[in-house]
């Protein structure tokens, strides 16, 4: 699994997903949470939240009690001694529940005694409501219960029993008790005695059924909570690690003062990019001035023998070998090793930070090389040796371009530092006059002598040049080795450690949030219950309970985010738990219809069936998706094609997803339910039924309520507002809205129906019947709206939480963006997603590519100055941007930057490749490369699109071409395109003041065959290529013509087939093979390639032949041994040329 699956791979799932998941939502948060191991965090933050359910419920009891008191005072005449059960049961009841609120560690039985006091606290508020006001009363006089509904939602939500018992037991007893109360205090003369049981016992059946299905759905809240509190921190994790990543990763490319200047740069540009934003910055260019170092080059010896005679595994091998103790030796000696360039090694001493010592450190590094090439040299019988040159002055240091960033260094010491290494004597280090200076005299060493002379460079700049070899002491003292003491097991075990963090197991990860979560567990929130929290015994609760934390993003009362925007998107969230509200408004309705049902009233059956049917296809509307999943045949089910099942399909994700659906229909169905419950008092002729009160009363008969029960409709209307708190996802202030309007409906029925609500039974002696009414309804509005609001806060939290999880998931994903944009800029595209999947490890990573097209391309006329590098980075940016063209079958790969040279390459894809040394990852089959996956530009707003050219086609197809000839071909158009923008820079920048600073010249050689690659060094890896093409492409580059691209004989051949005319150039010589013939391909002025003549065609199946044989002798051509460096060694001499031109050139600027 790659770093960028690891990153968005889920390991639970989403809120969003699970209203598409087979299966009920609370058993799949029950599977979730026991397939993480997140029961025991689930248990613990209930223990903490009963604390706070329980407190709530003290203050709930509390209040409603002064209440009841007050209204008892003021309403009711009442005296001290019928007011005092009340009084008790108010004092009492903290000491109750007292053992709720101790350290569970001190108490033995913990959960037993918390069922006990449950128990306790309900019995003693039952007693108080209906026994004592039985004996005060006596008898004769009967009181209605007035607390079964605030002891029955109280067993399934606030007591502890609701969690740590069965509370439906407790539920189910509360209920026989209160139906055995009415059944043994109401009179046998009442002829409604049976209807008033029935209704009173559907109405207790009711509450435990809804408070049942609230326990379920409390329960899938606070398992989400959990779940997405444990997701929070799997991604807090996950986000250091990659941060840790990309760090390690972009400190291999860059020293950290540049490197997080480019890491804010490359976060920037993809937020910019996520955004839609358009970039209007202008292009950084991350180069810094350092005056005082030293400067290290090397260069390895029979470097040409060595890639035309190894085999690519035997290559790597040597130089890897090599290269990794160099990189150890540069550590050891405080060295920043710069590049490789094939057989070629650059330092620098004294970059990122000062080191007084640096020529000392850049001398001793050269020695160690040295000793280290003999050792290899004997191990492998090859023959190896270093030639190294060290100069001691100022460089400008950085990155150029958009991709492949490498760090290097520019100045005209760099290339007098080139210049030595050229003139120097293999097992030697050329030194200037500078670098001896600084020796004191530690170094033996002798006067190279007047070779200097031989190069212009040298000689303009007066430099005298020493030799120093092999010493027979110490190069440097062991208090200096001490302070920088980087042994190799302490740098492989720095590699290793990088290693871990790039590999890093999900397994660990899994375990760190797993201890994580039984820390944090302690600090979630639980309430804004003041009482709540003097009470809580969780650890550490006064400094780190978040719920301290939380408090400044919403507003006291009305839970609201105090951004609006946050708000609004909070709001606007699915509610996939709509259709179970839904069913409990059905539900509701059923029960209605049955109370309707058992009356012996008149009853309106035809009506009630229409609006239960109304109800019904509402419910089942916003049940069709979780019906269609459910019963769909695949398992990767799709939605309905039949146009009424999409229909209602779309229409259940509409009620899910949608606001302003969910606030239509959830009001609806719920004015529907409301009517249904008061359906009895709207349908009445309240002067008819006045009449038969007062005819009842005249005759001293028992009221005769031929509508309606005034009791049973309160009661019904209870049961329509006990619907609220199921409705999850709407405003708070909607539900309380809807609670005040219902409220107001029932206050003014009950002052509509005055005169039949006076003749019921009150709750209290001397207490008016229609001021009961009211009272257990305001009772119960406020138990509502007090549970909404401690479950809205708990939804915040979550929500908050869900908030958090995106912006650390936006920002994993920035960083692993990130890390791919690194990652691609040090290796190709199938190398970097290799080290992704499997990681460097051990082994030597090389492969052999049987066809692959090299291209050379240098830029002529400039300086390395501050100006010339700034105009290098544009040029070299905008070949970059070309790179996004060639992403295709044959993507073009670049490959480095030497200096003011461009190496590119085309044909590096796993399926041309002859040896491979490591398996490779399976891969999609729509694979696209880091470069396309990223996508990230680094061009300007500001800077003008070049003109884009058409790209070649050819005429005719060539029998025998092959597949893999293409890379040449797309390759070629690369080139051209580089020509191109060259041109289109000059015609652009030809009429103004300063466009002389952008005048460039291009010099392009192109080669192709088999290759060898590979990654060596040890950080940062560095990817190579070696072999013939890469040789024969550099010396096409360094004897070519500018404005031109020069080619070998077996790459003309191919160009050929593809009908691209290329002119016969002559016999040039290339230094290391002789004289070849070599071909410049044909350009027209428009910069466009010229096809053969009609007449030409019939002459090329004649020339094809001797041309193949052409072909086969350069295969074998017999190389002449030198002592330069192959492909990069040619970039020095493409160096000297250039002094020597300058040098020639009058008013020419010294380098």
């Amino acid at each position: 699994m790659s770093i960028h699956e690891r990153t968005s791979h889920r390991l639970m799932v989403g809120e969003d997903e699970i209203g598409y998941e087979r299966g009920w939502e609370w058993k799949i948060l029950r599977a979730q949470c026991q397939a993480l191991k997140m029961e025991n965090c689930y248990n613990r933050y209930i223990e903490r939240l009963v604390v706070t359910n329980v407190a709530l419920f003290l203050f709930i009891m509390e209040l409603l009690l002064i209440i009841h008191i007050i209204i008892l005072y003021i309403f009711a005449d009442t005296n001290f001694f019928q007011s005092l059960p009340y009084w008790l049961v108010m004092i009492s009841m903290p000491f109750i529940l007292r053992v709720c609120f101790m350290d569970k560690s001190k108490v033995q039985f913990f959960r037993f005694w918390n069922v006990i006091v449950s128990c306790g606290a309900v019995a003693s508020v039952i007693v108080m409501d209906t026994l004592v006001n039985l004996a005060i009363v006596g008898l004769d006089y009967r009181v209605v219960s007035s607390y079964e509904f605030v002891m029955i939602i109280s067993v399934y939500f606030f007591l502890p029993i609701s969690f740590y018992g069965k509370p439906y037991l407790l539920g189910l007893a509360v209920s026989v008790f209160y139906i055995g109360y009415d059944y043994f205090t109401i009179p046998s003369t009442n002829p409604l005695k049976m209807f008033m049981i029935i209704c009173f016992a559907i109405y207790l059946f009711t509450l435990n059924v809804l408070m049942m299905a609230f326990r379920l759905g409390i329960e899938c809240q606070l398992r989400k909570k959990v779940l997405s509190r444990r997701q929070l921190l799997n991604q807090t994790l996950l986000l250091k690690v990659v941060m840790q990543k990309e760090r390690d990763m972009i400190n291999t490319i860059l020293p950290p003062e540049i490197a997080d200047s480019l890491q804010q740069e490359i976060r920037t540009r993809i937020e910019d990019q996520r955004l839609g934003k358009n970039n209007s910055t202008p292009r950084t260019l991350f180069v810094e001035l350092h005056s005082d170092v030293s400067i290290l080059v090397a260069d390895m010896v029979n470097y040409t023998h060595l890639t035309t005679r190894l085999d690519v595994r035997d290559l790597v091998k040597i130089l890897h070998g090599l290269f990794l103790k160099f990189d150890l030796a540069a550590q050891q000696n405080n060295v920043l090793r710069i590049k490789f360039l094939g057989d070629s090694y650059n330092c620098v001493s004294g970059i990122p930070h000062y080191n007084r010592r640096h020529a000392k450190s850049c001398v001793a590094l050269a020695l160690e090389m040295i000793q280290e090439t003999k050792l290899m040299r004997l191990k492998t019988k090859q023959t190896i040796d270093m030639r190294i040159g060290v100069h001691s002055g100022e460089v400008f240091s950085g990155i150029i371009g958009l991709t492949k960033w490498q760090y290097d260094i520019w100045s005209r010491d760099v290339d007098i530092a080139n210049r030595l290494e050229t003139h120097g004597k293999p097992g030697m280090v050329h030194v200037s006059q500078a670098t001896l200076s600084m020796l004191d005299n530690e170094y033996q060493y002798v006067d190279r002598g007047p070779l200097s002379i031989e190069d212009p460079i040298l000689l303009k700049a007066h430099i005298k040049t020493y030799l120093i070899g092999p010493q027979k002491r110490k190069t440097y003292s062991d208090s200096y080795r001490n302070m920088y003491d980087y042994s190799s097991e302490s740098v492989l075990s720095t590699v290793q450690d990088i290693q871990d963090v790039v590999d890093v197991d999900h397994e660990e990860i899994r375990a760190k949030t797993h201890r994580g979560m039984l820390e944090r567990v302690e600090h979630m929130p639980v309430g804004r219950i003041q009482l709540a929290r003097i009470f809580d015994f969780s650890k550490k609760t006064e400094t780190g309970n978040e719920d301290t934390l939380f408090k400044c993003h919403i507003t006291s009362f009305w839970r609201l985010f105090r951004n609006s925007d946050i708000e609004w998107n909070y709001m606007n969230e699915p509610d996939y738990f709509i259709k179970y509200s839904l069913l409990m408004v059905f539900f509701v309705g059923c029960m209605l219809f049955l109370i309707h049902l058992v009356q012996p009233f008149e009853t309106y059956s035809l009506n009630m069936g229409i609006l239960l049917l109304l109800i019904f296809i509402i419910c089942l509307g916003s049940f069709y998706k979780t019906i269609w999943v459910h019963v769909s045949i695949k398992w990767k089910w799709t939605k309905p094609r039949f146009f009424l099942s999409r229909w209602l399909f779309r229409l259940s994700e509409y009620c899910e997803e949608q606001l302003v659906v969910r606030l239509f229909i959830s009001f609806s169905s719920i004015f529907l339910v409301y009517i249904m419950a008061t359906i009895r008092t709207v349908l009445c002729n309240a002067n008819e039924f006045e009449l038969s009160l007062i005819e009842a009363d005249v005759e001293n008969k028992p009221a005769n309520m031929q509508c309606f029960e005034p009791w049973v409709v309160t009661q019904n209307v209870l049961m329509v507002l006990m619907l609220m708190i199921f409705f999850y996802g709407l405003p708070l202030v909607f539900k309380v809205g809807l609670v005040v309007f219902i409220c107001v409906s029932h206050v003014l029925t009950v002052e509509a129906f005055i005169f039949a609500w006076r003749r019921t039974l009150s709750t209290n002696i001397s207490l008016p019947s229609e001021y009961a009414h009211i009272w257990n309804m305001v009772a119960f509005c406020l138990l509502v709206v007090l549970q909404e609001l401690h479950l809205t806060y708990i939804s915040k939290v979550n929500y908050h939480s869900k908030l958090r999880y995106e912006e650390k998931l936006r920002q994993t994903e920035i960083r692993t963006q990130s890390i791919q944009i690194i990652l691609a800029n040090i290796l190709p595209t199938h190398v970097a997603d290799i080290f992704l999947e499997q990681g460097r490890g051990e082994d030597l990573f090389y492969e052999s590519y049987s066809k692959v097209a090299v291209m050379f391309a240098f830029i002529e006329n400039f300086q390395p100055d501050k100006v010339g590098l700034r105009v290098l980075n544009e040029y070299i940016s905008y070949y970059d941007d070309l790179l996004a063209e060639y992403v295709s079958n044959f993507k073009v790969e670049k490959i480095k930057v030497i200096g003011w040279t461009y190496m590119a390459a085309c044909g590096l894809r796993p399926e041309n490749m002859t040896e491979f040394s490591q398996r490779q990852p399976e891969r999609k089959k729509k694979h696209r490369s880091i470069f396309r996956r990223t996508g990230i530009s680094f061009r300007a707003a500001e800077e003008e699109e070049l003109p884009r050219r058409r790209t070649f086609v050819p005429r005719y197809i060539h029998p025998d071409l092959n597949a893999d000839d293409n890379c040449v071909l797309t390759m070629l158009n690369f080139a051209l395109d580089m020509l191109r923008v060259m041109q289109d820079i000059a015609l652009q920048n030809m009429y103004l003041d300063y466009g002389g600073s952008m005048r460039g010249q291009l010099k392009i050689g192109i080669s192709h065959g088999p290759i060898m690659a590979g990654v060596v060094g040890l950080s940062p890896p560095h990817y190579d290529i070696w072999g013939h093409p890469v040789n024969m492409a550099s010396r096409m580059t360094s004897t070519g013509v500018l404005g031109s691209i020069q080619v070998t004989e077996n790459t003309a051949l191919i160009l050929r087939y593809f009908d691209i005319k290329c002119d016969y150039r002559g016999m040039t010589y290339v230094k290391g093979v002789g004289e070849i013939p070599t071909y410049l391909v044909a350009l027209d002025e428009t910069l466009n390639f010229q096809n053969y003549d009609d007449a030409d065609l019939d002459t090329l199946l004649i020339i094809n032949n001797s041309m193949a044989q052409a072909a086969a002798n350069e295969s074998r051509v017999v190389y002449i041994e030198t002592t330069t460096s192959a492909s990069d060694g040619e970039e020095k001499e493409m160096k000297n040329e250039k002094a020597s031109e300058t040098e020639r050139k009058p008013g020419g600027t010294d380098i």
